[in-house]
């Protein structure tokens, strides 16, 4: 039920359109969340490390999490220690120390 799909840029495949839509998404200043869709809060774990937590669940821990960092302290965005009730923001610079920065994050999967 509330199956949607639309036409693809081409007009000749069908996406589905649940399944492309970001099920998490976050706008964080350090380690506070300051903008975000199905987060619930967030917990500073380390310099540069903060833990996000989901309002609604994922169905699983296999979801794709994008991070990007928001200003230019030559920071890189990952993601690591996902569960199916949060997921983990990692900004490190290229000699691996880690940075806070503003970043936002989104959660691509399917919600429990």
């Amino acid at each position: 039920s509330g199956n949607m799909t639309v036409s693809g840029e081409g007009g000749t495949t069908q996406t589905n359109l649940q399944q492309g839509l970001a099920k998490v998404w976050s706008f964080c200043t350090d380690d506070v969340i300051t903008d975000s869709l199905n987060t619930s809060g967030s917990t500073d774990v380390d310099t540069g490390k903060y833990t996000i937590t989901l309002t609604n669940n994922t169905a699983t821990s296999n979801v794709a999490v994008s991070v990007t960092c928001n200003e230019n302290l030559n920071l890189n965005g990952h993601s690591s220690a996902n569960s199916s009730s949060t997921y983990q923001i990692r900004l490190k610079d290229t000699s691996g120390n880690g940075g806070d920065a503003n970043s936002g994050s989104a959660v691509h999967g399917d919600l429990a």
